[in-house]
């Protein structure tokens, strides 16, 4: 067992997250981005459709929703509409993950719906996600905790309320007890009175089914030892998340287990009016199944409700007392009469000072009590209230409805009612009220009357919702400027590091922050060259001819990896122009870049396979225009033909150059229909017809007829590609396969050949422009290289992929797969 009078405990930081998006993929990244926080633990329920995630919100009243803004069956506004409808001040615990950032009345409408936050889709990273659900999970953290704090005074203050109320100690015991399991949803609570001998009686339970009443059960003084009851007068706290690895003696242990218990909270009851015996029992409350880790909020309710018994005990003395009294102790009857009028007056005078409006109704919502702050708050008097419901008293009808529904769910459950409320100021505008209702239960635990708090919170209202607002603000401009900010002080050490740098360079923030720029960042051949003229810039003025306003050089990432970036530099100074560091602003130019790169080599080899041909058309008409053939008519003819020939491989390589340059930049617009998988299919075929005859090759086919929802003549022109080469490469009196699958998501197809095979690392290689694995392939077989760039291009428009699968000698096949359809 262990034994403390303190210490740190935290409420549960479980959050259960509900993601609602219909993409498979990013639901997967969002998760995986949420498991690497180590600094939460979330419980993540999944949806796809906007109905499912109502549902599931409905059942399983998640903490935080990150909710995509378009659904398959809806919108994700209508999501968070129905989440919120109950509510009177717009406040949802949501993230919208959303494509149109810039749309200023999806932003509007998700504000005014109370939106937590939001983010762009295409721009969310495991850091932003983390921080924007982090951040709201840390505020909804806090608010649990005020929560519970209010709900533990609130119990408090009922209890104390009841004492000073019934004097009846039995009654009052069992309302402990009651309110205690209650709140913090226990097993079993227990009142235990101490003999003088150490043995003792169970005096006051509550039990929740189905395990068996303890109550009047008689315990030996061999359960508790001397040194324990030592250590309870002292007022230590009993502490057992689990009674099995709490160090118990055996016989403690078995007593326990005859309960049953598998997890104790023992406070002692201490009596302040006695000081040779001042401990007088035990407040206990119980886990009978399971283990728990018990909370220092739930340690500090039993002590502060033990003191408050004390208060009973002691009070209940005073009334025996009074009862047994014969006449020569009325004076000090009196006394002790006048003790208890002036507690109960402190307690009147505690509610009437308080700021919060406190009132006590009866079952038909009729207010017996009201105190001083409502004339504060509703500019009306007290005593006008009384006898009266609010509906009489003609307040707002939207708030009376609200009261009845509570007053109502309270009456038939018993479970105290928490909710929020808008009410016209005095003063013009605006307050917000949280209201607790709270039953009064008699002595058979019947409610008998009802206390409705009004706790003023119109000042956190205001504060959070100014503070979202600007906290929007700032988080917007940060996470959409796509450009490296970076900010370095004097001596070249980070103080400054945006979420784009971070999420080019992949490092956390606390990597970067406090460390030297140009020993952690910047390639080792030019660390020393950089650092040195930023060293001297910024220590003497005259060297900052050196500094370079506008720069370029490259950065390493995490990983390892240069991008190169086009800074642009500033000198910062203070008031007294003194510099203290400098601020840069840089573009990631690496992929620009590699384009330039790629533009020019493709340039050149343009311009070798253009010069190709052209050169032998040249050579040809040449010779015909000299004349030199002109007594040599087949020869003359066979130039011709070369040229011919040549010249239709020109054509063809301009058109495929033309055709792959207005796919690869989407100029291209697909004219999607539906279409009979099998009527394209045969057109294809149809149309190699001539070149598998003149080839000697057979066109087997297995097509069934699948409707599929794609561009018609696009599609035939891939099949057409795939089919031409598989002839082209086939052997004479061979066979070329053509089949077509339909899947659950997707139509496969695959061509197959019997031709020589394609070596193992040329299968990736193939797919890109001028990429063949025999150069004369292009002159023997009439290709222009740019075939399978082609087909590779109209799939990924698509949505589908393409690959090849070959074996050298034995063939090859080549497949590719549509969606059924892409939205």
């Amino acid at each position: 067992m262990v034994t403390q009078n303190s210490s740190s405990f935290n409420i549960n930081v479980l959050l259960n997250v509900l993601l609602v998006d219909d993409s498979e993929s990013d639901r997967h990244a969002y998760i995986r981005y949420l498991q690497s926080d180590h600094t939460h633990t979330y419980n993540i329920r999944e949806a796809e459709t906007l109905a499912e995630g109502l549902a599931l919100w409905k059942t399983d009243q998640p903490d935080i929703a990150l909710v995509d803004y378009f659904l398959p069956d809806g919108e994700g506004w209508e999501l968070l509409a129905e989440m919120g409808k109950d509510s009177l001040v717009p406040k949802l615990d949501a993230i919208v993950l959303t494509g149109k950032v810039g749309d200023e009345r999806v932003i509007l409408k998700l504000m005014r719906l109370g939106v937590a936050d939001y983010l762009a889709k295409g721009d969310v990273t495991s850091l932003s996600l983390c921080n924007r659900v982090g951040q709201l999970g840390d505020r909804i953290l806090l608010n649990r905790q005020l929560q519970r704090s209010q709900q533990q005074e609130l119990l408090i203050a009922k209890i104390s309320l009841h004492i000073r109320q019934y004097l009846d100690l039995e009654e009052v015991s069992q309302a402990i007890v009651r309110e205690v399991r209650l709140f913090l949803n226990a097993d079993r609570t227990v009142i235990y009175k101490f003999n003088s001998d150490f043995s003792g009686e169970i005096v006051a339970e509550s039990v929740l089914p189905p395990w068996e009443s303890c109550i009047h059960r008689q315990l030996s003084d061999e359960y508790f030892p001397e040194t324990m009851g030592g250590e309870y007068r002292e007022g230590r706290v009993f502490v057992a998340p689990d009674v099995y690895t709490a160090n118990l003696s055996e016989c403690h242990l078995r007593m326990l287990e005859s309960f049953p218990t598998r997890a104790s909270l023992i406070v002692p009851i201490l009596r302040s009016n006695n000081q040779d015996n001042p401990l007088w029992g035990l407040l206990c409350t119980y886990q009978c199944f399971e283990s728990r880790h018990w909370e220092e909020p739930d340690i500090r309710l039993l002590q502060q409700l033990s003191v408050q018994f004390a208060i009973a005990l002691q009070q209940g003395e005073l009334y025996r007392d009074l009862q047994i009294s014969n006449a020569e102790l009325e004076n000090r009857v009196n006394e002790r009469t006048a003790e208890l009028f002036q507690h109960q007056q402190e307690f009147i005078a505690l509610v009437e000072n308080s700021p919060n409006v406190i009132a006590r109704l009866d079952q038909q919502s009729r207010i017996l009590y009201i105190n001083s702050a409502t004339e504060a708050a509703f500019d009306i008097p007290p005593s006008e209230f009384l006898g009266k419901t609010f509906r009489e008293m003609k307040m707002p009808e939207k708030n009376v409805r609200i009261a009845e529904e509570r007053v109502s769910e309270l009456l038939a459950t018993g479970e105290q009612q928490e909710y929020e409320i808008d009410f016209p100021s005095p003063k013009g505008g605006l307050d917000y009220y949280k209201i607790n209702i709270i039953p009064e239960y008699d002595a058979h635990g019947a409610i008998t009357t009802i206390l409705m708090v009004f706790s003023d919170i119109t000042s956190n209202v205001l504060s959070e919702n100014a503070l979202r607002e600007a906290n929007r603000r700032w988080q917007s401009l940060l996470d959409n400027v796509r450009l490296i900010v970076v900010g370095l002080n004097t001596e070249g050490i980070v103080e400054y590091a945006n979420s784009f740098f971070l999420e080019t360079a992949g490092y956390q923030l606390e990597e970067v922050i406090g460390k030297n720029w140009f020993s952690n960042f910047l390639p080792e051949y030019l660390q020393a060259e950089i650092d040195q003229i930023f060293d001297k810039a910024l220590v003497e003025e005259h060297f900052l001819k050196d500094f370079h306003p506008h720069y370029q050089n490259p950065i390493i990432t995490k990983s390892g990896e240069e991008r190169d970036i086009a800074w642009n530099n500033t000198v910062l100074r203070d008031p007294d122009h003194k510099i203290v560091g400098t601020i840069s602003i840089g573009e990631d130019i690496t992929d620009k870049l590699k384009v330039d790169k790629i533009k020019n080599e493709f340039i050149s080899i343009v311009s070798h396979e253009l010069r190709t041909p052209l050169a032998s058309i040249r050579g040809a008409l040449g010779l015909l225009a000299s004349g030199v053939l002109d007594a040599k008519p087949d020869n003359a003819k066979h130039m011709l033909d070369i040229a011919v020939s040549d010249t239709e491989r020109l054509v063809r390589l301009v058109n495929d150059i033309l055709d792959l340059e207005r796919l690869s930049s989407s100029r291209v617009t697909l004219d999607r229909h539906w279409h009979d998988v099998a009527d394209l299919c045969q057109q294809a075929i149809a149309t190699m017809e001539a070149l598998s005859d003149k080839n000697q090759i057979s066109i087997l086919c297995d097509l069934p007829s699948i409707q599929i929802w794609v561009d018609g003549d696009r599609l035939v022109q891939t099949l057409v590609n795939l089919l031409s080469n598989a002839i082209k490469f086939s052997p004479p009196h061979s066979e070329v396969h053509l089949t077509a699958e339909s899947h659950q998501e997707e139509i496969l197809f695959k061509i197959s050949d019997c031709g020589r095979g394609i070596p193992e690392e040329y299968l990736e290689d193939i797919f890109e422009r001028f990429n063949q694995v025999d150069a004369s392939d292009a002159r023997q077989k009439g290709g222009t290289g740019l075939g399978l760039a082609i087909c590779r291009s109209i799939v990924q428009q698509h949505g589908g992929k393409i690959w090849v699968e070959s074996m050298l000698s034995k063939g090859s096949t080549f497949l590719f797969t549509i969606p059924h359809r892409v939205v």
